[in-house]
């Protein structure tokens, strides 16, 4: 078993002296202590730091988890209600605590598709095509492609699937310059960077993105098979050729239960 960051270590030493000595200052709850056990657990089940044998992944006993984190039987066992209610853990009495398994992870410091951001088996994930063909542009698609109103281009609305779960919406606006290199066949198994590289022979430049937490409508629920008003993280991004060119306007819905966003963040001094 992995043991806990220092920072985690430090956190909880803390709050067990603050809960042990009277004070002024109000340091946290139970309640409090139950959600900073949930996080540091939910950090550690991302990266895998549990796993067990081929297919089980058992997380440490309740005892175990109260020696570690210094906190009450009823914050340990509020913190992995709250896993089990995010759906990352499974309850099984007399037998543990199992992570269902740890999310998809995919690094926003680098572009790619998706496909070439995870760490999947390419056979274990495919996409099924909703919508194929070439609409005109309104006037927001327009603006952010830099083209006429009016204009063709390419509409793709894709369900990506990874291991038999359904993982995130996409939909598209491609300029048709470049789109001839896309056929439906292509993007059943490609990422539409990777196809769009190959037909110009050069990489692409950069993308601007915003993220953003939305519910999941009716129909998104139903094809994401989650419920209704399902907390989705909604990424818009548009893609830029070498030369500036904005050629992919997207919005990518993920379910949040099965995928998480990662970068290193540098901060420079003035």
């Amino acid at each position: 078993m992995a043991s806990e960051s220092s920072t985690d270590r430090k956190k909880f030493q803390e709050f067990r002296s603050k809960r042990s000595h009277k004070s002024t200052s109000f340091f946290g709850s139970k309640a409090d202590a139950a959600r900073w056990v949930r996080d540091a657990l939910r950090a550690q089940i991302l990266e895998g730091v549990f796993e067990v044998g081929e297919s089980k992944y058992l997380l440490p006993s309740e005892i175990q988890l109260i020696e570690q984190y210094g906190v009450s039987r009823n914050a340990v066992r509020e913190a992995l209600n709250l896993l089990k209610a995010e759906g990352l853990v499974q309850r099984i009495p007399g037998s543990g605590t199992f992570v269902l398994g740890k999310k998809l992870y995919q690094n926003l410091q680098q572009l790619e598709g998706l496909a070439e951001s995870l760490d999947v088996d390419a056979k274990s994930m495919h996409n099924k095509v909703l919508a194929w063909g070439e609409i005109e542009a309104s006037n927001f698609v327009a603006s952010k492609l830099q083209i006429t109103t009016g204009t063709k281009v390419l509409f793709i609305e894709r369900l990506r699937v990874v291991n038999s779960i359904p993982l995130s919406l996409e939909t598209s606006y491609l300029r048709v310059e470049v789109a001839p290199v896309l056929t439906q066949k292509d993007i059943y198994s490609q990422d539409v960077f990777f196809l769009v590289e190959q037909y110009l022979g050069s990489s692409l430049g950069w993308a601007n993105i915003t993220i953003e937490a939305v519910d999941a409508d009716y129909a998104t629920a139903r094809l994401l098979e989650v419920e209704e008003k399902t907390s989705l993280l909604l990424i818009h991004r548009i893609t830029h050729l070498k030369d500036g060119t904005p050629f992919d306007l997207e919005s990518l819905r993920y379910r949040g239960d099965r995928f998480c966003l990662g970068a290193s963040l540098l901060r420079s001094k003035v």
